[in-house]
Formats: C-alpha cells, sequence, structure tokens
C-alpha cells in the first residue's frame, strides 16, 4: 500500500493534532506527480568564506553596484570589507562596541545607524567611517533605508522619522525641516523600510505608508487612507520578499503572526500551528528576518534567539521547516547579504562570514542533523500492523571516501561518516508523545542506486508516527514511502 507520509503540517499544541516537523530540510511541491507530490530536499550546508575573528556580527551589507563589489560587515565596534575573493580590509570604528547596525547605500555613501550614532562612509573615496555630528540628528537612530536621494532614518523610542540633505546629497547633513513624525497610533516607530517607491512606517501597533510628493520642505505625504492597525513584534524581522515585504507582526491584542504585504494589507502565511508556536514564546522581539532564493525557492527565514529557534518559509511551496545547527540548537546565522550572487551569512557565535552551498551536505563545524516526523498513521482507531516499510529515497550517493590500511598486520578498511550513509527509523505507537530507534536502513554506498531502505516486522499500533533521521554527510532527497499493513478490530 502507497502511503503519503510527509505532509505540510507543523506541530505545535498537540501532537494528538499533528506531530509533524521537518528540520534542516525543505518541501518541493511537484505540479505533476511523477513519483509523490511532496519531495523533501537537505538544506543547503554552511561554508566557510571569511574570517574576521572573535566577535559576533552586527550587520551586513553588500553593494553589488562598485567597480570591485563588496559586503561590509560591522563586528563588534569595527567596520569591514570583504570583496568576492574573501579579502578582508579593516576600514574603521564605530563608537559601539554591540548590538544590530542597520545599513543602506546610494551608490556612493554608506550610512549606517547603531541605536546611539549615525556614520557615513564615502565608498567612492574610502574616506569614514565619519559620525555624524549634525545636532538636528536623532539620538536614537534605530534603521536606516534610502529613497529617492534621501537616507531616512527612524529614531526607536519615538514616532519621529527624518531625512538627509539633498542638492547636494550629503547624508552628514540632516536638516530641522525634514524631521516628521508617524501620527496613526501612541506607540513608537521600529522600522522604516522603502518598497516599491513607497516609504513604509512600521510601529509597534501600527503601519503607516508615505510617498514622495515633491512637496517643498518635507517632500514626502502620508498616502491618505493608507494607514494600518498592525505594527511589528520584532523590529528586525522585515525583509524583501518575493517581491513584497515579509515581517513579524502583531495587533493590538498582541496576536503574532507572519505575514507578507499585499498592497497595504497583511496576507498571513504563517498557520494556526505557527501562529500558536510564535505565541507561546515569551518573547519574540529579538527575531531578524532575512529572505533568499536557493533553487528557484523563495525563503523567508525567521531567526528567534530568546526562543532558540529558527524557522523558513518556503515561497514556492507555501510549508514551513525548522533549520538547525549540528547540535541541534538553532541555526547560528543571524546575518544575510548576497554579494555577486553568492548567499553570505553572519555567524552570531564568532566572526566567520559563511556562504550557504546547496551542493555541500556538511556544515563548517559539523554534520548536518535532517529530521522528518510524518503524519499519523491511523484508521478508525483499529491496530495496524506494519510489516514492511520503505522509504523512497535517491540511494548510492555515499561518498566513496574509504581506503584499505595496515592494523597489527591485517588490511582493513577505513572510511569516513558518509562512505555507506544509513537512515535511522525512530517509530512512536502512543501518538508521537515519544520515540524509540528500531535500527538503520542503509542508503546506499556511491553508485548503488537501486539499494533499497527498508525496515520489516515493526509490530501493530492504533496510531503510528513515524521518525526518519539522517546524520551522514551526503546528498538528501526523500520521494516518499510505502508500506505492507494489515488493519485489525478496534
Amino acid at each position: 500500500m502507497r502511503v503519503q507520509l510527509f505532509g505540510v503540517g507543523t506541530k505545535s499544541t498537540s501532537p494528538a493534532i499533528t506531530a509533524q516537523k521537518r528540520v534542516n530540510c525543505y518541501v518541493e511541491a511537484r505540479r505533476e506527480a511523477d513519483r509523490t507530490q511532496y519531495v523533501l530536499v537537505g538544506r543547503p550546508a554552511r561554508r566557510s568564506f571569511a574570517d574576521l575573528g572573535a566577535g559576533s556580527t552586527r550587520g551586513m551589507w553588500a553593494v553589488n553596484t562598485l567597480a570591485t563589489p563588496l559586503l561590509f560587515v560591522v563586528k563588534d565596534q569595527g567596520l569591514y570589507s570583504v570583496n568576492n575573493s574573501s579579502i578582508i580590509s579593516f576600514i574603521g570604528n564605530l563608537s559601539t562596541t554591540s548590538g544590530d547596525v542597520s545599513m543602506a547605500d546610494d551608490g556612493t555613501y554608506l550610512v549606517i545607524v547603531d541605536g546611539s550614532f549615525g556614520y557615513v562612509y564615502n565608498m567612492s573615496t574610502g574616506v569614514g567611517p565619519t559620525q555624524i555630528v549634525d545636532g538636528n540628528f536623532t539620538t536614537t537612530p534605530q534603521t536606516v533605508t534610502w529613497q529617492d536621494q534621501y537616507f531616512i532614518v527612524t529614531a526607536s523610542g519615538s514616532r519621529q522619522f527624518q531625512m538627509s540633505q539633498i542638492g547636494p546629497v550629503d547624508p552628514t547633513i540632516w536638516p530641522a525641516v525634514q524631521i516628521n513624525f508617524a501620527g496613526s497610533g501612541a506607540g513608537n516607530l521600529r522600522n522604516g523600510l522603502t518598497d516599491h517607491s513607497v516609504l513604509h512606517l512600521f510601529g509597534d501597533v501600527y503601519t503607516e505608508f508615505w510617498q514622495d510628493t515633491g512637496a517643498p520642505d518635507f517632500p514626502f505625504a502620508l498616502i491618505p487612507g493608507s494607514a494600518q492597525q498592525f505594527g511589528l513584534a520584532a523590529a528586525f524581522s522585515l525583509a524583501q520578499f518575493d517581491n513584497s515585504v515579509v515581517g513579524l507582526f502583531q495587533d493590538r491584542s498582541n496576536a503574532r503572526n507572519i505575514s507578507r504585504l499585499a498592497g497595504f494589507n497583511l496576507q498571513k502565511i504563517s498557520d494556526v500551528d505557527i501562529d500558536n508556536l510564535l505565541g507561546s514564546y515569551s518573547s519574540v522581539a529579538d527575531g531578524e528576518g532575512y529572505a533568499f532564493t536557493i533553487g528557484g525557492h523563495p525563503f523567508y527565514l525567521l531567526h528567534l534567539h530568546q526562543a532558540g529557534v529558527t524557522l523558513v518559509f518556503d515561497g514556492l511551496s507555501g510549508v514551513w521547516s525548522e533549520w538547525t545547527d549540528s547540535d541541534g540548537a538553532h541555526f547560528a546565522p543571524h546575518k544575510l547579504a548576497t554579494l555577486q550572487g553568492r548567499l553570505l551569512v553572519g555567524n552570531e557565535d564568532n566572526g566567520l562570514i559563511e556562504f550557504l552551498d546547496p551542493t555541500s551536505y556538511e556544515d563548517v563545524d559539523g554534520t548536518i542533523p535532517l529530521e522528518v516526523i510524518s503524519k499519523h498513521i491511523w484508521q478508525d482507531d483499529k491496530y495496524i500492523g506494519i510489516t514492511q516499510l520503505q522509504i523512497d529515497i535517491e540511494s548510492g550517493v555515499g561518498t566513496g571516501e574509504a581506503e584499505i590500511i595496515s592494523v597489527e598486520g591485517e588490511d582493513v578498511l577505513s572510511a569516513s561518516q558518509g562512505y555507506d550513509p544509513v537512515i535511522d527509523l525512530q517509530v512512536s505507537k502512543d501518538g508521537g508523545n515519544t520515540f524509540y530507534s528500531v535500527g538503520f536502513s542503509k542508503m546506499g554506498k556511491l553508485g548503488e542506486f537501486t539499494q533499497r531502505v527498508i525496515w520489516t516486522s515493526l509490530g501493530g499500533a492504533r496510531d503510528w508516527v513515524l521518525k526518519f533521521r539522517i546524520t551522514d554527510p551526503v546528498k538528501r532527497i526523500i520521494t516518499g514511502a510505502s508500506m505492507e499493513a494489515h488493519f485489525g478490530r478496534f
């Protein structure tokens, strides 16, 4: 009997509803069901790109329009540039040593804000970073964006936002007449972002949309009727995703959801299980969001530091997964930028800059544990006996790395992990509450393309949930499952 073990649900309030989980993989929904409707694909590996030494990355910004495209990185107090050949150059120091930074550029100037100060770096002359000392500049700059020759900064702890001078463009000058305030709610601004030539101002429980009208003094005006009664639950959760803006939002009742903007309205991408999960965390204010595309899949990654979880949404399949590091903890990258098509991430545990590589299957600091928990196998609460279970997977993907060595005069095969890869099958007979291992099945050494991944004589239960786990550093493509089962009485 062919069974579709892998669904698109997410465990949240109770495993009795669904115990489904996908760790370090994503779902590819096939338009034409050749062998299966859903394919599970292992996530890309983190590979080393550059090492800025001990410390934590505070912000990253790639400028691909320069003659020599550069990645700008703030680590601890320092501002650095990194080219596509991984050559690191120290530029200068900021006045702070910790906390998130926001960056934006206009092709000539790079503007950085760190919560306390603003800085300007002239990318064409290499001068800077120069601290903004204009007396009109806010003392609490939280985010910066750019539109229509203006750098636009939002201030934390207030409703204020302001614009830099143009004609000529000079981001060290911030005229007093170009200070304004959001007015749709009493709460503070959390982020400002330009998208589709519209300035989006996100408060904690409101959002406003402003447009450049070309008026003298202050050129931007609120678009009539556009203000909304939702705000950001996490200031740095915003990302420009799949020709839209996505983030972690909340309403006045503090109900949280992950949505994308459709015009001036929210279009939810989180389901009830994800919403319940978000609601269970004591705080999500430290959430960071990033968008990127791999293999035609647009992804939104939400990194929740305090909760210790990294949630990933696939815009192609509409399915959520969870990504972790080798120890099962949350995904270490917490900053992201794309330099000349290479997806670069900053590690929050150290000064490593890494790149995501879909052709590699082992992280720079360890293996990638892929784990999938199935749907419930249940039929009217009858006993179900599973005599044989087969997982359909791309076989013959072993590394092929092995050699014969001599140990006390005997020839012994020495092989690295991945030479003869295996899958661990764990089963739950209590509705997904507890699991135990029933053994490993081989995926096939290199070239063993007809290897079948099978387990037999699994016993009986009224409610089965299956967990599959792979830790070998090999390609992971799971296309489905089939089983031989018999059904008993109640």
